[in-house]
């Protein structure tokens, strides 16, 4: 598997942030000290092959200098795109701006690399969290597809074709009509959906649709073994940020929208360690997975929103505890959620990520490359928490 990278160059967005930092072990000088051991930062200080590119996601061909273009068009074989905002309070046109016409405009940029191998879009496995709605189960399936918006069946063709359609739209009237028939949580969620297609079709209609990975990760969540234990970024961990703004609630109850019959226990968080994203991301490049992995912690290893509430409850120091009110009729748009709640309406739910292409895939490495990497989470509740 390793072979695969020798003599590769990799191109990163995104790679001063909390995954890309994970993925590279680098960022740019002024931060590292402050995310990585100085032991870490002062070997990657002095790292040849690593090269730090002053680029700009939101500008034409990130913003670089012909000269600097020109050399990555030669010499790129890898575009792992992980630059996004985590923002869940942005509108349709904030998300419309900042991820999707972005990610756009590096995949068109992409295509005219002339050795490029590999192209990896960092979405969310909750870009399908609109599958929510669409059942009356406690717990919502997804599976590592696209999944269809408009009813076009299961035609990978129309549904990429229905992309250019709907950002033509937004770019006219502000939305698309699929964004209004389906209700996502946030419009980020829809965002990434939407990205992902409009990828797909660009390296469709090149003929390199094969060449596309999708990454899906949960929940992003603190590391477990690399960098090294715990890692993380400040407010790029949302289990973290969840947790501290239970700690400081001043509300005497708040309202979860659920539809769980025990939702104590049925609804839960899938939360996964950013290195296990990086793993299952660097095993599929090598192995030639194309289309969406999901990259998440697994049925096995989700979180109860009780196991969250209680860590916090232990480091509170108002002195009442909140009561959470379980409601059937509440939706996740309601204002009546405590501002908290609005941000992680998911709260109630439950999803399961299926992870077939991921199990198939360990079944393939050998022993010794089994050892070299963390492909499922094993949780470590004191540091999640």
């Amino acid at each position: 598997m390793w072979e695969y990278y020798s003599d590769k160059t990799i191109l990163i967005t995104g790679a001063s942030g909390f995954l890309g930092t994970a993925i590279t072990h680098s960022q740019l000088i002024k931060r590292w000290g402050r995310s990585l051991p100085e032991s870490d930062s002062s070997w990657l200080l002095n790292l040849e092959s690593v090269t730090v590119i002053d680029g700009d996601i939101m500008k034409k061909d990130l913003g670089l200098p012909p000269k600097i273009l020109s050399e990555l068009r030669k010499e790129v074989n890898i575009i792992i795109h992980a630059a996004s905002t985590i923002n869940l309070t942005y509108s349709l046109e904030q998300v419309f701006e900042h991820i999707v016409l972005p990610s756009e405009s590096l995949a068109q940029m992409a295509l005219g690399f002339s050795d490029l191998d590999r192209f990896v879009y960092v979405s969310t496995a909750y870009a399908n969290t609109h599958l929510y709605k669409c059942s009356s189960e406690p717990q919502t399936e997804i599976n590592e597809e696209i999944y269809p918006l408009l009813g076009e069946g299961k035609l990978l063709h129309d549904t990429l074709l229905n992309a250019e359609e709907a950002r033509d739209q937004i770019k006219k009237t502000g939305s698309s009509r699929e964004f209004e028939l389906h209700d996502f949580p946030w419009s980020y969620a829809y965002a990434k959906h939407l990205t992902e297609r409009l990828i797909l079709h660009l390296f469709k209609e090149k003929g390199w649709v094969s060449k596309v990975l999708v990454i899906r990760p949960s929940v992003i969540g603190p590391a477990m073994r690399h960098p090294y234990p715990g890692y993380t970024v400040p407010l790029s961990t949302p289990s973290t940020a969840l947790a501290t703004a239970i700690v400081a609630c001043h509300a005497f109850s708040v309202v979860v929208p659920t539809r769980c019959t025990y939702p104590e226990t049925q609804a839960t968080i899938d939360e996964v360690p950013v290195d296990v994203v990086v793993d299952r991301m660097v095993a599929h490049m090598a192995l030639n997975t194309t289309g969406c992995v999901h990259a998440v912690g697994g049925e096995n290893n989700r979180l109860c929103l009780q196991d969250i509430w209680g860590a916090a409850m232990e480091l509170r120091r108002i002195p009442w505890e909140p009561r959470i009110i379980w409601s059937s009729t509440t939706d996740w748009h309601s204002p009546e959620l405590h501002p908290a709640l609005r941000l992680y309406v998911i709260l109630g739910t439950a999803f399961i990520f299926t992870e077939e292409k991921t199990k198939a895939l360990w079944n393939r490495l050998s022993p010794d490359e089994r050892q070299d990497i963390s492909l499922f989470s094993i949780y470590l509740r004191e540091i999640i928490l």
